[in-house]
């Protein structure tokens, strides 16, 4: 079965970024219609982790391995980097990485050091010197991977009022409210919302009514679901459900979690033991409450499947293995949001993250 879509829309340019033993940060283009990806070009730099765009896509920012942020203008018409600088987070390095909706500042989480940064963004598209550093302090959970504080994700809300940091370490979701301006973030009243203990709260996705909020915990291998409140900047848990399929018997090292947007369900990735149980969790979601009913699993077609990420049309999945070093497509049926290989599978060494592109229209 394939999705009905108009083959003559424009290619989407897609970013890979790897890790340690990757090349550096790929650009392909993906045929609209059959979800082919095709390689265009390759940032040669070391360790570029998570990257991002600012809102028009005019500029990618990638986390450095060695504790930096480099910056790079995206050219267009063809998709390519070209570096222009790079700055020290003050901090350690960042698991993951958000630009502000004006495109003035950019925030990081630091899962080595347990804290939040900021960087400045200069009108070239540049990185400007550390801003501010937040440091995370509090009693850390009793899993054996929840040594200190562990900041792992740090996205701005749909509002853009507010930037919302999961620590893994310490079992919480942490609310900052930030200055348009000068960028400088405060911690809002309550600081942030408590979970259960050993959770390891990892990374999280909001719906398109910007009501809902979902988290995926990596320790207990859990979905939860929560309502949004913007105007006050409070999270509050409706629903946890465990993200494993009957019978799992690998790691519980849940990684990534994306909404499809329609809204009409959640995916979460569960990495086992590198081994063929690795899969894409599927929920249904009630748009009124937020609560999740499962609707099944399907493998992820790879070992460790770290990072996925949904097209905006929301036709296609594509999801990369940290360990296997393949990228996955697959069609999402758009009556029951389930998967469907498309029997594409690429090699990129030690894929780690992944970004669409869409207003980056590729000609050659």
């Amino acid at each position: 079965m394939q999705p009905i879509v108009d083959a003559a829309s424009t290619p989407l340019t897609v970013f890979f970024g790897t890790g340690g033993r990757g090349e550096g940060i790929h650009t392909f283009a993906m045929d609209p219609a059959t979800g082919a990806l095709t390689k265009v070009a390759l940032a040669p730099i070391a360790r570029p982790g998570w990257v991002t765009l600012d809102p028009w896509q005019r500029y990618l920012y990638a986390a450095i391995g060695g504790s930096q942020v480099a910056s790079f203008a995206v050219d267009a018409r063809k998709g390519t980097l070209t570096h222009l600088n790079s700055q020290p987070t003050a901090t350690g390095g960042f698991a993951h990485i958000a630009v502000d909706p004006s495109g003035t500042y950019l925030v990081g989480a630091s899962w080595g050091a347990g804290t939040v940064g900021v960087l400045p963004i200069r009108p070239n598209g540049s990185l400007g010197t550390s801003t501010q550093t937040i440091q995370h302090t509090g009693a850390p959970g009793p899993h054996a991977d929840q040594t200190q504080a562990r900041a792992h994700q740090s996205p701005f809300d749909p509002s853009g009022r507010w930037v919302l940091v999961t620590d893994l370490g310490l079992d919480r979701l942490y609310v900052y409210g930030n200055d348009p301006v000068t960028g400088k973030l405060t911690p809002n009243n309550p600081a942030f919302a408590q979970f259960a203990r050993g959770r390891g709260p990892r990374h999280m996705a909001f719906h398109p009514n910007g009501r809902l909020l979902y988290i995926i915990n990596e320790l207990d291998s859990t979905m939860t679901a929560l309502t949004w409140d913007a105007g006050a900047g409070i999270a509050q848990e409706v629903q946890t459900l465990s993200s494993l399929p009957d019978g799992w018997t690998g790691r519980k090292w849940s990684a990534q979690v994306v909404v499809h947007p329609s809204g009409r369900w959640v995916y979460g990735s569960n990495r086992g033991s590198g081994g063929d149980s690795d899969d894409i969790a599927i929920f249904a979601i009630d748009e009124e409450t937020g609560r999740m009913a499962p609707a099944g699993h399907v493998g992820s077609g790879g070992k460790v499947p770290r990072n996925f990420n949904i097209d905006p049309s929301g036709t296609f999945m594509i999801c990369v293995h940290q360990d296997s070093d393949n990228v996955v497509t697959f069609w999402i049926d758009p009556n029951n949001g389930m998967l469907i290989p498309t029997g594409q599978s690429l090699q990129v060494t030690n894929a780690i993250c992944t970004q669409f592109a869409p207003s980056v229209g590729l000609s050659g």
